[in-house]
């Protein structure tokens, strides 16, 4: 219980702080108060990790490898989010307080051990975004997109907690037997948290969403928000569907459709935020793959590559904010960027390269682990086909290094801020090193995954 009241205290110094602080404070005291309360909540939650501590709150909540994992994780990237709103942005005591709601429903998520937690933690994760793109005068149809999607996604989320309601007889996440009301209610969990995690074809509005909204708060979706999705997808399906062949064999063929319509999208499009949009469609297809498996290593395989693919996201939507000082927005506009600043170049291409799936890099670690689990569980034609489609998405990700290293009319040295280049060096250095050397991030990631899978058909979560 003081874990819980530890833990409940400083979420509440970060939410009530920045209510305080928005009203009040000058950006740059709000970014230190930020930066010192999102350090003392990882200090926390590694603290309970590596002493495995675990508790439960009520039955509601509870910590545990899996939801301290995403903790963690999802409080890293609020430290680079923040500091994107802070170099470019100057609503940034407004954006910090909706970020802070919206982090807020992601440890909701992350820790709930009922379906109605996981509903509150999914609704203060979208609104919150909402009223961040409308910040913005010029995004309004992008926030209104955003908002059909999340009303049309928790109206259906509500409709499966009803039915799964029906089935179980309760609201907690917890195994159910084999029956044509909970297989109703799955089809309407997966559509629900479809639109949450851009599976297809419940993300047709995501690239349109993603080029009209800022580009910081681009970052925050592709990176976070839409990982929050499958964090619920994981645990809901995993927990409560384990015993459900044919459940898995639907999430298999969406894994199949999405990736497929996310790199075939991808192939048209030369604004580089729909590229963007596209790519991080097709990755959620690379982690549906994972999910489908069933199984302890599929899951760390999926984890793994949601935990790469949101540094990458970051790191790449940090370099189009840059980018855009200059008015630079498409394939065509990035000729010559190798002479106007080196480090941007190499790193974009680095960060194109881990999609791609190149060894040495973390995409290429979760996406060895996705396929090797796949194989393990008697799917490799899931394998197959994401190889496929790696293939495909070698060609835009191509034309893109092809247009940086492109000799050409190049204009002034682009001038990256210390900030922006520390987010980037960051994002950078966590692609490299972690695919050089990935076991010790593994082993917490199994740690996770064999704990979700330990308690599967046990009840709730302990």
């Amino acid at each position: 219980m003081i874990t819980f009241d530890v833990l409940g205290l400083l979420f509440s110094i970060m939410l009530f702080g920045n209510l305080f602080l928005a009203l009040f404070s000058k950006k740059k005291l709000h970014l230190i108060f930020n930066l010192l309360v999102f350090s003392a909540i990882i200090i926390f939650v590694l603290y309970l990790y590596i002493n495995n501590i675990s508790y439960s709150l009520l039955s509601l909540f509870s910590l545990n490898p899996f939801s301290e994992f995403f903790i963690l994780l999802f409080t890293l990237g609020a430290v680079l989010i923040s500091l994107l709103y802070f170099s470019f942005s100057k609503k940034y005591n407004e954006l910090s307080l909706f970020l802070s709601f919206s982090l807020l429903g992601m440890y909701a998520v992350s820790m709930s051990n009922t379906i109605p937690g996981v509903f509150v933690g999914l609704e203060m994760i979208s609104i919150p975004t909402v009223f961040s793109i409308l910040l913005s005068k010029k995004s309004l149809e992008a926030a209104t997109k955003l908002f059909i999607m999340a009303a049309v996604s928790i109206a259906i989320f509500s409709f499966a907690m009803a039915m799964s309601y029906g089935g179980l007889n309760t609201i907690s996440i917890v195994e159910s037997q084999y029956s044509l009301i909970m297989l109703i209610a799955f089809v309407l969990f997966v559509i629900g948290l479809g639109f949450e995690a851009s599976i297809f074809p419940f993300n047709v509005l995501i690239p349109d969403v993603y080029e009209g909204s800022p580009s910081y708060i681009t970052a925050l979706m592709g990176s976070m928000n839409k990982k929050a999705g499958f964090v619920a997808l994981i645990q809901i399906v995993i927990l409560m569907f384990i015993a459900f062949h044919s459940a898995f064999q639907i999430i298999a063929i969406l894994a199949v459709l999405t990736m497929f319509y996310g790199n075939i999208g991808a192939l048209v499009q030369k604004n580089l935020k729909r590229i963007m949009a596209y790519s991080s469609i097709s990755q959620a297809g690379y982690i549906l793959i994972g999910v489908a498996t069933a199984t302890s290593y599929g899951i760390s395989g999926s984890m793994f590559q949601i935990f790469a693919h949101m540094f990458i996201f970051i790191g790449i939507m940090a370099i189009l904010l840059v980018l855009e000082l200059k008015n630079k927005k498409t394939i065509d506009d990035l000729v010559g960027l190798y002479k106007e600043n080196p480090f941007i170049a190499v790193a974009l291409s680095i960060f194109m390269l881990s999609l791609v799936g190149l060894p040495l890099t973390t995409g290429f670690v979760g996406k060895f682990l996705i396929f090797l689990s796949a194989i393990s569980a008697g799917l490799a034609i899931l394998t197959f086909l994401g190889i496929i489609n790696s293939i495909i998405s070698l060609y835009y990700y191509l034309k893109i290094l092809l247009s940086v290293y492109a000799n050409g009319k190049t204009n002034s040295k682009i001038v990256v801020s210390k900030i922006a280049f520390s987010v980037i060096a960051v994002c950078l250095a966590v692609t490299i090193i972690f695919g050089i050397y990935p076991q010790p991030f593994i082993n917490f990631i199994n740690s996770a995954s064999s704990y979700l899978f330990s308690i599967a058909g046990t009840g709730l979560l302990k």
